[in-house]
């Protein structure tokens, strides 16, 4: 990739908004831009349904509730199509170590090898650029090149900002797209990778009821148990998320027996064990 032109490739900005700030947070909605040759060719955007509930005070940052993702598709479930979206191409983010440790933490519950696309952060390379700006946050930043797009801290409008910004910078320091990655690089600094943060999370077998429900969701697999309600029902189900309430957690799930979806409290359920999803 090194030695062909900018405007033969492609570059995909990605953003990404979570369950929190810790590496193995959640992602609740995931955004990229594809640019080729200067010019905006195509976008991923997908709200993802996490596990757990959404913490409030996240959801008051991106406005993204429980009720918003519940419908949507698990990250396992858009993984792939993610992975045919960026293939090839040179990725940007803005604070990229941030998005590559949630990626990674997530690519690797969803059992699928890193990616190998090597990674600018605009963040990192604007403030050894620029480095007389009072601040290098996005959205001051989306004000100091003028960016034409609206809204901050929804995936896809934070991805379409900063490929923006990447770009008016590239012109800024002289790059066109007859240049060089490797002129591109050696400018803006070097790429980060996926396989630098391998180490944010690493898979344990789940032990408890609550550890294998959360798996079975995160790798798009069944659940079979046995629940306590009186008297001791199997069940089959396709586990949809967890949430709390009043200090007692429960399960969503559809239930395969009559295909209506149900709840069902995490203390009565007993044999709990992860199945191969079944043919539907």
């Amino acid at each position: 990739m090194l030695d062909r032109r900018i405007g033969e490739i492609d570059i995909v900005v990605v953003d990404t908004e979570t369950t929190g700030l810790e590496p193995t947070s959640y992602i609740v909605e995931i955004g990229a831009v594809k640019l080729r040759g200067g010019r905006l060719i195509d976008t991923f955007s997908h709200v993802l349904r996490p596990p757990v509930p959404i913490p409030k005070e996240v959801i008051k940052i991106h406005g993204i509730s429980d009720e918003v993702v519940r419908s949507a598709p698990t990250f396992f479930q858009i993984v792939d199509k993610f992975f045919r979206f960026i293939d090839g191409a040179l990725l940007a983010a803005h604070n990229a170590p941030f998005d590559l440790k949630i990626l990674c933490s997530n690519i690797k519950r969803a059992e699928r090898k890193l990616p190998e696309n090597p990674v600018i952060d605009t963040c990192g390379s604007l403030r050894n650029l620029f480095p007389n700006l009072p601040s290098y946050s996005l959205k001051y930043l989306a004000k100091y090149w003028k960016s034409p797009y609206k809204n901050f801290h929804r995936a896809l409008s934070d991805a379409a900002h900063t490929a923006y910004i990447l770009h008016s910078a590239m012109e800024k320091c002289g790059i066109t797209q007859e240049s060089t990655v490797e002129e591109l690089l050696k400018l803006f600094g070097p790429p980060y990778y996926f396989s630098q943060f391998e180490g944010v999370w690493t898979p344990k077998d789940p032990q408890t009821t609550v550890e294998k429900i959360i798996k079975a969701i995160e790798t798009d697999s069944d659940l079979v148990f046995t629940y306590l309600n009186g008297r001791e029902l199997k069940r089959r189900v396709v586990p949809l998320n967890l949430f709390n309430n009043h200090n007692r957690w429960y399960l969503r799930a559809l239930c395969l027996i009559d295909e209506k979806e149900k709840f069902f409290r995490v203390d009565r359920i007993k044999d709990i064990r992860i199945v191969e999803k079944c043919v539907r």
